[in-house]
């Protein structure tokens, strides 16, 4: 019996190894593809901007814009570091087990039905609201 408990661990141990290095090889490869797409935008704004402009100009509009954007991202980075971490509760975390009781004294005794004037008043702000919206519709 143990033998067969250690083997459908030991399978499901194999199958989430292959699912996490299935995931790693496509973010890799995700990230390759996207680097290379960075690196050809840079190159094509290059070649834009070296005609409109001088080569040494444009290569420092590159710099420029590439590390703004990179301090802003750093820096955005640092705040969530510093930020506390919001993790997600469990959505049985306020729940306990309650202790049993037994009734005290008699129960509430419910409460009367509506008079006659409440119906008779609910009804009548029903219809006259009905006919107010009836005639502007």
């Amino acid at each position: 019996m143990l033998k067969l408990l250690a083997g459908f661990v030991g399978a499901e141990v194999n199958l989430a190894l292959r699912r996490a290095a299935t995931t790693v090889l496509l973010l890799l490869l995700g990230a390759l593809l996207f680097g290379g797409a960075l690196v050809a935008l840079m190159v094509a704004l290059f070649i834009a901007l070296a005609e409109a402009y001088d080569p040494v100009v444009a290569a420092l509009l590159i710099a420029a814009l590439s590390f703004v954007v990179g301090i802003f991202l750093l820096i955005a980075a640092y705040a969530r570091l510093k930020s506390p971490s919001r993790r997600a509760a469990s959505p049985f975390a306020g729940l306990r087990a309650a202790p049993i009781r037994p009734p005290e004294g008699p129960a509430v005794p419910p409460a009367p039905p509506l008079a006659a004037q409440t119906v008779v008043g609910i009804a009548a702000i029903a219809a006259i609201t009905g006919l107010i919206l009836g005639r502007r519709i």
